[in-house]
């Protein structure tokens, strides 16, 4: 999660879509005085800074730190409204069954993530439903979009160059390939499609990705 008081933006992270190269990639532009938050493991080129902070409610101090995949909900009760709603913000998000083939290769392959399913196969990962849902990383409570747009990992780097452009800053594209290098061919079957699909029901109204 990323918060440049430089530019303005605040970047909400999804899983799967590219979120810790984008991070690596942005993070060099960001000042000294915003807010980038930790990734495990470390990335090259990439430096956590003012992720840690003090909320004052009354007499009361309280202490937190930004983290890693923050939904927007959270980082708009600690920024407050004012800073939330005047500095723009952006996501990512993914064509679902392309999603889910990441995440499943992650689970698998991944050394960080694959002590208890090395062994697990495409199918029961599909039968479990354990799947990559995001939306609530960009909606409230009550389903409202909270970030300002939404972009496609199909066209990250011309999105992110054309919100580059609208806050004034140059961006060439992503070049980091962290956590990299797991993805495997999956045959996906009619009815393993539909069932991802249908988990994704709510995002899929703000995304516009169909079956």
């Amino acid at each position: 999660m990323l918060i440049s008081n430089t530019y303005r933006f605040i970047f909400i992270k999804t899983v799967k879509t590219a979120g810790t190269s984008i991070e690596v990639d942005l993070s060099k532009i960001m000042g000294d005085g915003d807010t980038v938050t930790p990734i495990l493991p470390a990335e090259e080129g990439h430096v956590p800074r003012n992720y840690k902070f003090q909320l004052r409610r009354g007499q009361q101090v309280a202490q937190g730190a930004f983290y890693n995949h923050m939904p927007a909900a959270e980082v708009r009760s600690i920024v407050g409204p004012r800073i939330f709603d005047s500095y723009f913000k952006f996501t990512v998000e993914r064509e679902p069954v392309s999603k889910c083939i990441s995440h499943y290769s992650m689970l698998k392959n991944s050394p960080l993530h694959n002590k208890k399913t090395e062994a697990l196969s495409w199918e029961d990962y599909v039968e479990n439903g354990r799947f990559p849902v995001d939306h609530g990383k960009y909606l409230d409570a009550d389903g409202t979009l909270l970030v300002d747009r939404i972009i496609k990992y199909e066209t990250l780097n011309d999105d992110l160059r054309s919100i580059a452009g609208e806050l004034g800053f140059a961006f060439p594209g992503v070049t980091a390939q962290a956590k990299s290098g797991f993805r495997e061919a999956i045959a996906v079957t009619p009815a393993q499609r539909q069932r991802i699909y249908e988990a994704f029901r709510i995002s899929l109204g703000f995304t516009g990705y169909r079956l």
